[in-house]
């Protein structure tokens, strides 16, 4: 496949970015991040409240870039599909 163009990273960053959005709004009106500091890997011990929001988002963000990559990966390496004909079968 060749190098990425703006719109294939347009196509990925945009749709993933209101992913994250959505994501964090959800997630963290019923988590407080500093429930998940003190429950969390040792990593996040010094993490104060907007921190964690920053985290949560930019992880939600990273998921989603990660979903819609593949989805344009598979989009750009599809087979092109045959024309349906008059002359051939008919779809039900």
């Amino acid at each position: 496949m060749s190098s990425p163009s703006g719109l294939d990273l347009a196509l990925v960053l945009w749709p993933s970015f209101l992913a994250a959005c959505l994501g964090s709004v959800l997630f963290f009106a019923a988590v407080d991040p500093e429930l998940l500091r003190d429950a969390g890997p040792r990593l996040f011990v010094g993490l104060d409240r907007e921190a964690g929001y920053a985290v949560g988002f930019l992880f939600f963000w990273a998921i989603g870039a990660a979903a819609s990559s593949i989805s344009v990966y598979l989009i750009r390496t599809a087979r092109p599909r045959e024309p349906v004909g008059n002359g051939g079968t008919h779809l039900p």
